[in-house]
Order: structure tokens, then C-alpha cells, then sequence
């Protein structure tokens, strides 16, 4: 599969190639090429393929030539968030082009995280013990191990970004948004001039990207992604160029439904737990339908736990230990759950990194 038989369509100025992934059922991901004169930026550009000889570099290229553009005018890489699906390209690409990379200043917590994968994996069993789950997913169900093999390289961002800075890229401009939630250094881009974001991960088409508890990352990461939602409502972009799938419009809607899934979600969680103290463990399978192989699980799990996190730095539940050390959640509050009392309220350390 090469980017000629995948999905290449654009706007004037940026062209969008969907990069076959074919990694944990995942098939592509969209590289956007925005033209800046004589040189281009990319957005995005996929993984490391150890199993071919360039390691998919050749892909990339066919991309960039769908554009009237060769790898060697690549002036600057920008990376929506360090994901390995999005990132894992990102070192090689840099060694070929000495492109500038831009990424969030945050993503160096995801950098150290693949410096030093066993560290990582160790903290994500201590809190599965402390929830209970002692067996956690088991090495073939790691998410993390699943996914280091498409890594080239850790390579830090040469540019740091923060967010709200303007990026001048062929006569347009396009300002940085800070959107922490799915990854804690997420950013999109946007075009005011085009009512057109460029969202990564942040909006998808048809479903809602997973946002999960990570020690050492997000204290508080739904609450984050949905600050992070709410920012971009409040712009009222007309049309979205996704990290996967095809471009959207009514990106307005797409949000709204999206709150109203994860509010639905948190609802399921209070109720659960008004009848009597209750695990992680247990919430995830009560909630979560059907079987689920072991990377799949781990996933569900993480995103209980930030929908925990949301509910408890709200004051709406909270956890007591049991004699064996494991924590049990159990409701505190009788009071409605409404989404303007979330992001009104400074309900808790969003987008600060835990212990």
C-alpha cells in the first residue's frame, strides 16, 4: 500500500496522504504537506517500518511527490503529539532533511517514557496493584511494547511549543492550540483565515480518540480534554483535517457529541458506584462490552481510571483502601453532572503532570 493508492485530497496549500500504519489495528495516518513557497512543512509522518529496507521512508517521498515536493525540501516537521503512530518517522526524517522539529514542550515526558520503556511499564502495574488488577495485561498486551518496534528514534523537539504562538507557513497563519487530553503535549493547528484545523488526534471522525490516566503525565485528563474540546468549539472552525480518516465538516456537532459521550460515560461511573464501593477493575468490566484482547483492555482500563480522576477532582466521588491495600470508589455527592460545572469549576490540577 503506497500513498498513490491510499487517500491523498486537499485544500489549496495542503495536501493530506494517509500513511499506511497497519500497527494494532490502525491503518493509516494522515501526513499533511502545507506548501511554503519553495520548502513545505509537514504535519505528521507515521512510523518506522523495520521491516523494509528504507524503513518507509520511500512512503513519505511518494507523499511528498503527490505534492510537487522531494524529502530534501522539508523545512520543518511538526508533530501534534508523540505518539509512535504519529512520531515514530520523526528521528529518520530529521537524519535525511535537518528539518526543525516542532512538538509541544510536554512531549519530553513522552520522550523519556521511550527512553526507558521498563520504568514506564513499571509504574503502569503499581497502579493497576493499587486498583486491584495484579495481573495487569501481561507483556504481549503492553500497549507500549506493542508499539516501540515502529520507533526509529527519541528525538526531542527542537522547537518547544506552548501554545497560542503564530506560525507563518506560505502567506498564511496558522496559530498553535495547546489541546492536552488524548496526549498531555497535543497541539493543533489552526487557520483562522480558513476556518480549517489541522487536530491530530484532538477530533476524530467516528470516534472518540481514548484519553487515559498515565502516571507521571495528566492528573486530570479528562477534564483537560474537555477544556481542550471546548477551546476549539469556541473558535468555530468549519472543516477539520483529522490524524485518521477523511476530512469533516460540522466539527461543531462532532464536539458536541463527543461531551455528551464522555458526560454519558462519567454518569455510568456514578451510578456504578451509588450502589456500593467498586474497583476499577470491576468498572471497567461492567462498562466495557464484549472481549477484549489485552492491549484493548489495558486501554479501557486507563480511560476508567481518567474518567475516575475527573469525578473525584470534581468532589463527586471519592476512594477509600481496602484491608489489602486495593482502592474502592464510592459516590459522594447526589449533585448533577453537567459539563458547564466541570469546565467552570477549577475542579482539579488539569494538564499537571502527577507523582
Amino acid at each position: 500500500m503506497t500513498p498513490s493508492s491510499a487517500a491523498v485530497d486537499g485544500v489549496p496549500g495542503v495536501t493530506r496522504v494517509a500513511l499506511p500504519i497497519e500497527v494494532n489495528s490502525i491503518e493509516s495516518v494522515n501526513m499533511y504537506i502545507v506548501d511554503d513557497g519553495a520548502q513545505v512543512t509537514v504535519v505528521d509522518c507515521g512510523v518506522w517500518k523495520p521491516d523494509r529496507p528504507d524503513g518507509g521512508v520511500s512512503v513519505v517521498q511518494e507523499g511528498l511527490h503527490s505534492a510537487g515536493y522531494d524529502l530534501s525540501d522539508v523545512s520543518r516537521l511538526v508533530i501534534t503529539h508523540a505518539h509512535i503512530d504519529h512520531y515514530g518517522l520523526a528521528g529518520r526524517v530529521m537524519e535525511l532533511t535537518g528539518a526543525d522539529l516542532s512538538m509541544h514542550a510536554m512531549t519530553d515526558l513522552d520522550c523519556q517514557k521511550y527512553r526507558h520503556p521498563d520504568t514506564s511499564m513499571s509504574q503502569r502495574r503499581d497502579t493497576y496493584a493499587d486498583h486491584g488488577i495484579a495481573d495487569g495485561p501481561g507483556e504481549d498486551g503492553e500497549h507500549l511494547t506493542r508499539w516501540m518496534p515502529y520507533l526509529h528514534s527519541v528525538v526531542e523537539a527542537s522547537t518547544r511549543l506552548r501554545g497560542r504562538e503564530t506560525i507563518a507557513i506560505g502567506g498564511d497563519e496558522w496559530t498553535v492550540l495547546h489541546t492536552p487530553g488524548h496526549s498531555l503535549g497535543h497541539v493543533c493547528l489552526w487557520s483562522p483565515r480558513r476556518r480549517l484545523l489541522l487536530s491530530g488526534d484532538h477530533l476524530l471522525p467516528g470516534i472518540t480518540p481514548p484519553v487515559t490516566f498515565e502516571r507521571g503525565f495528566d492528573a486530570d485528563p479528562m477534564l483537560s480534554y474537555l477544556r481542550s474540546l471546548q477551546l476549539v468549539h469556541d473558535l468555530q472552525p468549519e472543516l477539520v483535517y483529522p490524524g485518521h480518516g477523511r476530512p469533516f465538516g460540522d466539527p461543531i456537532g462532532r464536539i458536541e457529541a463527543i461531551m455528551r459521550n464522555k458526560m454519558r460515560r462519567m454518569q455510568r461511573i456514578r451510578r456504578a458506584v451509588q450502589d456500593r464501593p467498586t474497583t476499577v477493575g470491576e468498572l471497567t468490566d461492567k462498562l466495557v462490552v464484549g472481549s477484549m484482547l489485552g492491549h484493548q483492555r489495558q486501554l479501557a482500563i486507563n480511560e476508567t481510571l481518567a474518567h475516575i480522576a475527573c469525578l473525584r477532582y470534581a468532589g463527586l466521588i471519592e476512594r477509600r483502601i481496602r484491608s489489602d491495600g486495593v482502592y474502592e470508589w464510592f459516590s459522594t455527592s447526589d449533585e448533577p453532572l453537567e459539563v458547564t460545572r466541570l469546565l467552570g469549576a477549577d475542579a482539579g490540577p488539569a494538564g499537571a503532570p502527577t507523582e
